[in-house]
């Protein structure tokens, strides 16, 4: 018997105990991958763009897309129906996906603004602390790579950080991870928020987990419609390429509709914009879905 499908009826927590097992793996081989470069390549550094871009790429290759074809692979006879990867939505389909996500960010921010006020117990100030470290970490990280200036610099982040990861991410979470949850439960509800959640979670990005968890779950219901993985790799690329072109102007970066700091004086108004995107979110959403299921 080969190893085609010889996990297809394998539980779900012998599905997940081996996707750890790749993804450990694949954790590994990236982590060599870049001791053999800092030996080799004499000043490397991570305050090197390119660098840093380079060990993003191999990371995201070996701990998110090869686990995830690995399993689709070893868990169907069928690795592109697994991943959803044969259906064509029309582009209508994608540009509904493009008015959704503008509706969806006045709520995104406004959860932004409520997850910052998280202020843990006493008892729990070092986890605080290391939270907060975290956040810190990422931040300079990402500030690293989108504060280089020039044109191969902006293209650079453009596949780094909106197309990679967005391809690397929904294959995992949405491909693999919404798979195997779906053999504990047939409520598709349950199914995507839990993806959802570890999908925020594993950013390590803690004062953003609920807005990163809400855009997770509109991704998981993406494909949950359109049964095809490439609608939210669509929205996933471009929600991070708003905020890869954001960075290249100050004005934008700093505007309260892109980055989310919403200023107290504006919090009501803006609350009330929220409500009434979010209703047309909802409408727009039952059209798309109404046009997914027009499969090409």
């Amino acid at each position: 018997m080969g190893l085609k499908a010889s996990l297809s009826d394998k539980s779900g927590i012998f599905q997940v105990w081996i996707l750890l097992l790749i993804v450990l793996g694949g954790i590994i081989i990236s982590s060599i991958t870049t001791v053999i470069l800092s030996l080799f390549i004499p000043g490397i550094s991570m305050e090197n763009p390119g660098y840093v871009r380079f060990i993003q790429t191999i990371s995201v290759l070996f701990t998110f897309l090869i686990p995830t074809l690995v399993l689709a692979w070893l868990c169907s006879d069928s690795p592109s129906d697994y991943l959803s990867l044969r259906r064509r939505p029309s582009a209508k389909v994608f540009l509904l996906v493009l008015f959704g996500l503008l509706l969806l960010s006045p709520t995104i921010n406004i959860t932004s603004v409520l997850n910052k006020q998280l202020v843990l117990p006493p008892f729990l100030e070092s986890l605080e602390l290391w939270m907060q470290q975290k956040e810190k970490e990422m931040e300079d990280l990402v500030n690293l790579l989108i504060n280089e200036a020039g044109i191969i610099a902006l293209i650079s982040n453009l596949f780094v950080i909106a197309f990679l990861a967005a391809l690397t991410e929904e294959f995992f979470f949405r491909g693999a991870i919404q798979r195997i949850i779906e053999k504990w439960t047939n409520n598709h509800h349950v199914v995507i928020w839990s993806a959802a959640i570890l999908f925020s979670a594993i950013h390590i990005q803690f004062y953003g987990f609920i807005p990163r968890m809400i855009l997770g779950a509109y991704f998981g219901y993406l494909l949950y419609w359109s049964k095809s993985i490439w609608v939210p790799v669509f929205a996933h690329f471009l929600n991070n390429a708003v905020a890869v072109f954001a960075s290249r102007s100050a004005d934008l970066n700093e505007h309260e509709f892109i980055s989310g700091d919403i200023k107290s004086e504006h919090l009501i108004g803006y609350s009330i914009l929220a409500a009434v995107t979010l209703t047309l979110f909802y409408y727009l959403n039952k059209k798309l879905k109404a046009e997914a299921r027009q499969v090409l």
